[in-house]
């Protein structure tokens, strides 16, 4: 076999299958990179979502902290990144052809959704106020002083 022979083999071995019959299909390198490359940014903000509650709620005395505004932009920004980020990767890995990589990617998800929600910058981003309200009064409103039919106890 002539070094011609032998280059053009390996050119042939190396590039994509679009369906031929016969020949082993090739996953596509660069959705590997980029699932690689998306993973391991969106849990490196994972990480970056521990740091940024610990930076805004640790404190040594007994005194807690409020986070402001910009600090809960910056929460927003990084969790919406993560997020976004750990999907795409997901879907890299999975046009990729790379199972083991998508699973991977699913478990960031799961644990990066749950470090947002739980260490949310300010703490309380999920509570809503349950406070119990009562109902307005029905009826007219008494400004006179005097007690009539109209106005009971007015």
């Amino acid at each position: 076999m002539t070094d011609a022979q032998h280059g053009d083999d390996l050119h042939a071995s190396q590039a994509t299958d679009t369906g031929t019959p016969g020949r082993p299909r090739r996953r596509p390198h660069r959705a590997g990179v980029v699932a690689v490359l998306c993973l391991t940014v969106g849990a490196g903000l994972v990480g970056a979502l521990l740091f940024q509650y610990v930076d805004v709620y640790f404190a040594i005395s007994g005194q807690r902290n409020v986070a402001t505004a910009a600090q809960a932009t910056r929460y927003e920004i990084t969790a919406a990144l993560c997020v976004a980020l750990l999907v795409a990767g997901i879907v890299a890995a999975v046009v990729g052809e790379r199972g083991g990589l998508a699973a991977l990617g699913t478990v960031l998800l799961v644990v990066g959704a749950g470090v947002a929600v739980v260490l949310a910058v300010p703490a309380d981003r999920w509570h809503t106020d349950a406070r119990v309200t009562e109902p307005a009064p029905r009826g007219p409103i008494c400004r006179s002083g005097g007690d009539s039919d109209d106005c009971p106890g007015g």
